[in-house]
């Protein structure tokens, strides 16, 4: 396409301003201050807690798993992080970032790795989180955890495969159709049409077999749980409305969703958001989980 042509892309984007909108730097181009922050919340809630560290839930080098432990007297709840990095990032040593505040809540979190691109395709990656999480209901026990009680929380890209974690025909794994009780998503790409018309899929190489798969938003139906659907007002344009459209067809699907808009933040201000004790979404994560 030429530099300077104006034709729209998607809604009223041409190919210029449909990238910029699926492109954070173009708000937020420097993440030095937020990782040093994750990485050492991590850091302290591995020190402050038990810790299986790197534990393996497939054969792939990269499909392993943290699990933080409260010490507790009964079976504890469960909290699934998936985190985010445009699917190119594995963030490894920053996903701890909200542990403390989960695990001192009395929870068991745990925060998941998988693929990236352009190594793995969103098949791959949606595919690994599913397995993950069929691997920590089926160990759940091992960790004096309830298996009952599988929560699932994810940011950017993570929320983009919580949610698809979520809307799992759980059947198919031998599984409870409700092992999942509760989803908790904030600054998700919920819709992947517009990211395949974006410079994304110069990595992502998605068609539209793969948008159909992988948008959960084409699979929601009324038996899924209720859930907690959060966004930043400085966020990009694209990601306001595409949470604002997930709630929207996760509400009318199962009656049941939540809005948490914080009209300060940016993308990245909401990774913070999930781990704050005191704030508005965490509270509503923990009492989605009863705690």
């Amino acid at each position: 396409m030429h530099l300077f042509d104006m034709t729209k892309i998607y809604l009223e984007y041409d190919q210029a301003q449909l990238d910029a909108q699926y492109d954070q730097a173009t708000l937020v181009p420097d993440l030095s201050d937020y990782h040093v922050r994750w990485t050492l919340r991590t850091k302290l809630a591995k020190e402050r807690y038990e810790c299986n560290e790197l534990l393996a839930y497939g054969n792939h080098a990269d499909e392993w798993m943290d699990v933080y432990r409260p010490k507790v007297v009964g079976p504890a709840p469960i909290l699934v992080f998936f985190h985010g990095g445009a699917w190119l990032s594995q963030q490894i040593g920053l996903t701890g970032n909200a542990a403390e505040t989960y695990v001192s809540a009395g929870a068991v979190y745990i925060a998941v790795n998988f693929s990236v691109a352009p190594s793995a395709s969103l098949d791959v990656m949606v595919g690994q989180c599913r397995e993950a999480t069929a691997f920590i209901a089926r160990n759940a026990h091992t960790w004096n955890a309830d298996v009952r009680r599988i929560y699932l929380v994810g940011h950017s890209s993570g929320a983009h495969l919580a949610s698809n974690v979520a809307v799992t025909d759980w059947a198919a794994h031998g599984l409870a159709g409700d092992t999942i009780k509760g989803l908790a998503v904030t600054s998700g790409p919920y819709d992947l049409e517009p990211v395949k018309l974006s410079k994304r899929n110069t990595y992502l190489h998605l068609d539209q077999g793969g948008v159909d798969r992988n948008s959960a938003g084409k699979h929601l139906h009324a038996a899924l749980p209720p859930a907690v659907a959060a966004w930043g007002g400085k966020e990009l344009i694209e990601f306001q409305r595409q949470s604002a459209a997930f709630a929207s067809a996760w509400e009318t699907a199962t009656g049941s969703v939540q809005r948490l808009i914080f009209p300060e933040n940016n993308h990245f201000d909401q990774c913070d958001e999930i781990a704050k004790p005191d704030g508005k979404l965490t509270r509503a994560i923990l009492a989605m989980m009863g705690l």
